[in-house]
């Protein structure tokens, strides 16, 4: 099995972000669809080691700030190799809250959800979320998975879902 079929489906890169306890934390994620549009319901992907998913899973709520183009590519590794349970991520890092949720200023645009059901597997919990709000941030292309690869040159965590050894 050639799993490098993978890296043909089509993924972003986004900001997980919800509250520990009073204090914005996040993680970097690849694996966020919509699933309807009326009512507007999204999905995301979150490892189970990741201190987000227990945040998530204590507040039942998240956002999603979706990276552009010309996103600052070190907010990738900012929320992506370091963890919330050690260091405040967002200390330093341009946000607003929106409709009571963390999210980044360097977004192209954000969704604020509150968790309806979740789904767990072997590694991941799928948190399937009611849009509560959105709106664009700002004027940009949102960052494939492959621009990531490709033209930053970025590597993914062991964390990530999509996480192949080279």
């Amino acid at each position: 099995m050639n799993k490098n079929a993978f890296r043909n489906l089509s993924y972003g890169v986004y900001v997980i972000s919800t509250w520990d306890k009073g204090r914005a934390t996040g993680c970097t994620a690849n694996s966020v669809m919509q699933i309807t549009s009326e009512p507007a319901t999204v999905a995301v992907s979150i490892n189970h080691d990741n201190y987000t998913n227990a945040c998530i899973q204590d507040t039942g709520k998240f956002a999603v700030s979706v990276l552009g183009e010309h996103s600052e590519p070190s907010l990738i590794g900012t929320f992506g190799f370091r963890s919330g349970r050690d260091c405040d991520k967002f200390e330093g890092v341009a946000h607003e809250v929106k409709s009571c949720l963390p999210v980044l200023s360097d977004a192209c645009a954000y969704i604020v959800c509150e968790v309806i059901d979740k789904m767990e597997t072997e590694t991941h919990t799928v948190f399937l979320g009611k849009v509560l709000d959105c709106d664009i941030v700002k004027q940009d292309t949102a960052m494939t998975y492959a621009y990531y690869h490709n033209v930053i040159k970025g590597k993914s965590p062991k964390a990530a879902p999509t996480y192949l050894p080279d």
